[in-house]
């Protein structure tokens, strides 16, 4: 039997919970709804059964782990309907609040994609017009955490919608960020300007992109140490982010807290590792 703490250990390492197999239609918004379902066709494999949760691998992550190997295709994450209800009890706001799901920074981290350039091993074409169609369930956008406020209820809106309606979140009494690293400007100042925000990931709202939504591709604008004639750390020169920019870099949480900004909270730890079997993170997001 595979144990919940190999599964939090290996997210740190190989979050990939969808790789590029979709048949959406780029020329319709994908919803958050879409890309759950498309991940039920890669990953149908049931490793575990845990108190709360069904853990479903892709067959050849299944065969890895059964040969002493490790998942490289990431989890997916279904409820165990015996503990639905209690889940949600436990950790279902009771405002009307929608979590963002972060398409940009998942493509952001593919390869070849913006950390190819960074590493310094490709040119600027990897942070030009790079294809976000296919967005993955990784560590890096926060999928774990995803698929469990998805599953027990909340509203979700995916980058693409807000940046095609910004005017959306003011239907909206609480905004849930996740690791919205790469945003453009019209994000930005929607996200930024909500009068609550709970940053439940660190490093959110970090650096601007430029989207065409004709070819769904984005480009890099800045941030990130980019452009290399005028290089910035964060792209909106936003004080929060800036604030709160190095407890990206903290995934055991020991001594988590939200801590109060002007328009909302602010998670000190990136909580990616531990929120599966530890839910005290999301208890709390409830109560804010």
């Amino acid at each position: 039997m595979i144990s919940i703490i190999s599964f939090v250990s290996i997210l740190l390492i190989t979050y990939d919970l969808n790789p590029e197999k979709s048949d959406l239609n780029p020329k319709i918004s994908p919803t958050i709804d879409d890309y759950i379902e498309n991940l039920s066709l890669t990953h149908n494999v049931l490793a575990q059964t845990t108190t709360y949760f069904h853990i479903y691998l892709t067959f050849d992550d299944f065969n890895r782990v059964a040969n002493g190997g490790v998942v490289m295709d990431g989890i997916r994450v279904i409820p165990n309907e015996s503990y639905r209800e209690q889940l949600i009890e436990e950790i279902m706001r009771n405002d009307k609040s929608v979590v963002i799901y972060p398409v940009f920074t998942s493509a952001a981290y593919k390869e070849p994609g913006f950390y190819t350039y960074f590493a310094g091993n490709c040119d600027q074409s990897c942070v030009t017009d790079l294809s976000f169609e296919n967005p993955e369930f990784q560590f890096t956008s926060s999928g774990g955490t995803a698929q469990i406020l998805y599953h027990v209820g909340y509203d979700f809106l995916t980058d693409i919608e807000v940046d095609k309606n910004p005017e959306i979140l003011k239907d909206y009494e609480t905004i849930i960020l996740l690791h919205n690293e790469y945003v453009t400007k019209k994000q930005f100042d929607a996200i930024s300007e909500h009068p609550n925000l709970i940053f439940l990931h660190p490093n959110a709202l970090y650096a601007e992109i430029d989207v065409n939504h004709e070819t769904n591709t984005m480009t890099l604008i800045r941030g990130h140490s980019y452009p290399p004639e005028d290089p910035v750390s964060n792209g909106f020169n936003y004080e929060i982010e800036e604030r709160f920019h190095d407890y990206e870099y903290d995934t055991e949480c020991l001594d988590w807290e939200f801590v109060e900004i002007k328009n909302g909270f602010h998670l000190n730890c990136y909580p990616e590792t531990i929120i599966m079997s530890d839910f005290e993170i999301l208890k709390k997001l409830k109560e804010l």
